[in-house]
């Protein structure tokens, strides 16, 4: 349901956790890829059980198939999104 809720917004900010910087990189992605994937996989989320409230699978600009999870809205602004943490999913 919350993802209806925020489908029209588009996710204009992002805050990275130090955790996801170190992952992207250690993962060969950069942040502009990232953030460019999260928005356009942002109305096909799925609830997420961990660390953060959302996890898109996706892939990059580049080709590189990525998992991340995020929070959105960030502290109630429904144009941020706060990235937690990214991984390649290889294979």
């Amino acid at each position: 349901m919350a993802a209806v809720a925020f489908a029209d917004v588009e996710i204009t900010e992002f805050i990275w956790t130090d955790h996801a910087l170190d992952r992207i990189a250690e993962r060969g992605v950069t942040r502009s890829e990232v953030q460019a994937a999260i928005r356009e996989a942002h109305e096909d989320r799925v609830s997420n059980l961990g660390r953060a409230d959302w996890l898109v699978a996706t892939t990059t600009e580049s080709g590189i198939r990525i998992e991340a999870i995020y929070d959105h809205p960030y502290r109630g602004d429904e144009i941020t999104a706060r990235i937690v943490s990214v991984w390649r999913v290889d294979g």
